[in-house]
């Protein structure tokens, strides 16, 4: 069971996530350029008093996760772009993660997978409650997607949240499994519905702009040894942006330390996930408390 205070603070994380992602989504439209959504949208974060719990992810048509603007990034939303924007928030420790799709300008077809993975959201929050297998849960997910005429993504799952930790063992999956796991009283979940016109599969690509910290480890670049006693002590187990390690060291240079420190082992690379016959990928996603009652959303 959630004690008063990770109540409370789950439920302001999760006021703030809703605010900062409605206001990334006003912004959408062609032209805009991504690196100033993210900047609008983690500075809004702190304004309003929280922390991010990972950098946002601005995810263009094919590209699934994973990938947040870096400084030098001067792309720009196109007419008929889908756009998920993926927004973690906490506030000591407990995380809120939330997610929108929104076309830039217009694209029927986009709009309507944009639906499916809402109406799938929706469905999900229904099934959720106390004795429910996570099985369940992603059969429910998969039937509203493909009714709408969609694939599900397959090989990504919503997660258990606990504190400094946004994936903590259970799963709940986008799609029918044999196995799941119960789900509990207490527990925090952020459920993520992904449909798409493709394959219903994401692959990894080889670029990687997030990274999280692992282990020390012995390190004879300088610059390598000093980012990595940064990240360490400012952003601990969660995911950190090359973006706001830009101003540490040049930009050769910051590359070639977070290359080194991922080879070694001392961080974990979270490369930008891409749908698998490059075929655009809507998300939606909610975190709920699970109460006896059922899910109760917070964000």
């Amino acid at each position: 069971m959630l004690d008063e205070h990770a109540l409370e603070c789950y439920n302001r994380a999760g006021r703030i996530a809703r605010e900062v992602v409605q206001r990334g989504a006003d912004m959408v439209a062609p032209g805009v350029r991504l690196l100033d959504i993210a900047e609008a949208v983690e500075a809004e974060i702190s304004r309003l008093g929280g922390k991010p719990a990972f950098p946002v992810n601005l995810s263009v048509n094919e590209v699934a996760a994973h990938y947040s603007p870096v400084p030098w990034d001067d792309l720009k939303l196109q007419e008929g772009d889908l756009l998920k924007i993926d927004v973690g928030v906490q506030v000591d420790g407990y995380i809120a993660d939330t997610a929108v799709s929104r076309v830039a300008g217009s694209d029927g077809e986009k709009e309507e997978l944009i639906r499916a993975a809402e109406k799938a959201l929706e469905r999900a929050i229904e099934t959720v409650e106390p004795g429910v297998s996570t099985a369940q849960v992603g059969a429910e997910i998969e039937e509203v997607i493909r009714g709408m005429g969609f694939k599900p993504v397959e090989n990504l799952t919503g997660h258990l949240l606990t504190r400094y930790n946004l994936h903590s063992g259970k799963t709940i999956p986008n799609v029918r499994t044999r196995h799941g796991e119960e789900i509990e009283v207490g527990e925090v979940f952020a459920i993520e519905p992904f449909a798409t016109t493709g394959a219903g599969r994401v692959v990894e690509g080889t670029e990687a702009v997030i990274f999280r910290y692992l282990r020390d480890r012995p390190m004879r670049m300088p610059e390598a040894r000093k980012l990595l006693a940064r990240v360490r002590e400012r952003y601990a187990t969660l995911p950190f942006a090359e973006r706001w390690l830009a101003e540490e060291m040049p930009r050769h240079r910051l590359q070639f330390a977070l290359r080194e420190l991922v080879y070694s082992g001392a961080l974990h690379a979270y490369r930008v996930l891409r749908e698998k016959e490059h075929a655009p990928v809507s998300q939606a996603e909610h975190t709920v408390v699970v109460t006896e009652d059922g899910a109760r959303v917070i964000t």
